[in-house]
């Protein structure tokens, strides 16, 4: 009876702090609607407008303590950020249809005027398309007046994708890993009635620092980063082994490559892709009859930039942190948690300290009623 009272007691207390307990929202501000983007000559903007004035900073993912990245604003209902085209580690990836160039960033507002993330904030993965303009200038003779028919026909440029995977080159593709898995690099373009290399490939932490991994024509740099490239026989898909590493000072990783595309119908694509490397390379330089002269020769081939998603990179330490804890305190509990384990070691005291009497007198019972025999 007594134990019984005194969980009670304890769930009384509980619900009393509980019910003290209030969620507080200080930041009581949002987004409203979609932001604009604005693609302007030599910079690219992002127009929000929020329900309430705007007190916090907008800056470039990664980049929250540079100046040059990051904007603060103090009671603002419209706010527009800017930011020049290339800079703060702003990706620029080259499309060969259309043909022009991608400019891409990501973009927090933090709505704390500390720069914190809070639960109203968004991320927001900025593009601007700068279309290059068409320098093809005709001039029509007539000769004579036969009739002409104009014949004419398109070619769909290949789209071409590059990402990271695990269980081999065709398993999942991989958004975080551990420093040692051993994962795939894939490159891939379609449709398959071209044939493409793989080439000046770079792995940056996307702070500014670059390292090459695979050079201008088409080998590995670095084998102790990235293995030399194999190609499908359609010369439209090509992988390479990697054990997972990372920067001393970072977590995260991307890579970066450029695919030249070559026309495989025509016989263009001989001695382009797949590339000679190693022992091939060196005996190729040493006749004098590379292959790079050929390549920088023609011009006609299409280059396009490709790179993969941000890749989060956990050493053993990180892992160590990240480890789930057997234990678990609702955070609720925490304020009242020195009073339960007081009043739990209290029950656990006069529990005892029943038990140990009531077997007592039951030995004083037995003890009496054995006197009245004799």
């Amino acid at each position: 009876m007594l134990l019984r009272l005194g969980f009670l007691l304890v769930c009384s207390m509980l619900e009393k702090v509980i019910g003290q307990t209030k969620v507080v929202n200080y930041i009581d501000n949002s987004i409203i609607g979609t932001p604009k983007v604005i693609c302007a000559e030599n910079d690219l903007a992002l127009d929000i407008v929020t329900s309430k004035p705007f007190r916090g900073n907008i800056f470039v993912k990664g980049r929250a303590k540079d100046k040059s990245c990051r904007q603060s604003y103090a009671n603002n209902g419209t706010n527009s950020y800017s930011l020049p085209l290339g800079k703060c580690g702003m990706q620029r990836l080259r499309s060969a249809n259309p043909r022009g160039v991608n400019f891409m960033v990501t973009v927090i507002v933090s709505f704390h005027p500390a720069g914190f993330i809070t639960k109203n904030d968004r991320a927001f993965h900025v593009k601007c398309f700068y279309m290059e303009p068409d320098e093809i200038v005709t001039q029509n003779i007539d000769v004579s007046m036969i009739p002409t028919t104009e014949l004419s026909d398109s070619m769909v440029m290949p789209k071409c994708e590059y990402s990271v995977r695990r269980d081999g080159p065709n398993g999942p593709t991989l958004t975080y890993a551990n420093v040692g898995d051993i994962v795939f690099h894939v490159w891939e373009c379609t449709p398959a009635d071209m044939g493409m290399l793989v080439k000046k490939c770079f792995v940056t932490d996307g702070d500014g620092e670059d390292h090459a991994v695979v050079d201008f024509d088409g080998c590995a740099t670095d084998p102790f980063l990235l293995s030399e490239l194999s190609y499908d026989a359609s010369l439209m898909r090509a992988h390479a082994s990697s054990q997972v590493f990372k920067y001393a000072d970072s977590n995260q990783l991307y890579f970066t490559c450029q695919i030249r595309l070559c026309q495989k119908q025509m016989g263009m694509c001989q001695e382009v892709t797949p590339p000679n490397c190693g022992v091939k390379k060196l005996l190729s330089e040493a006749s004098g009859d590379g292959n790079r002269t050929k390549r920088e020769a023609d011009r006609s081939d299409y280059e396009i930039d490709v790179a993969t998603s941000e890749l989060l990179v956990l050493d053993p330490a990180d892992r160590g942190l990240l480890a789930p804890s057997p234990f678990c305190v609702p955070r609720l509990l925490l304020p009242v948690l020195p009073l339960i384990l007081i009043t739990i070691v209290s029950l656990t005291v006069v529990s005892t300290a029943l038990v140990i009497r009531r077997q007592n007198h039951k030995k004083e019972l037995d003890i009496m009623q054995s006197g009245r025999y004799y």
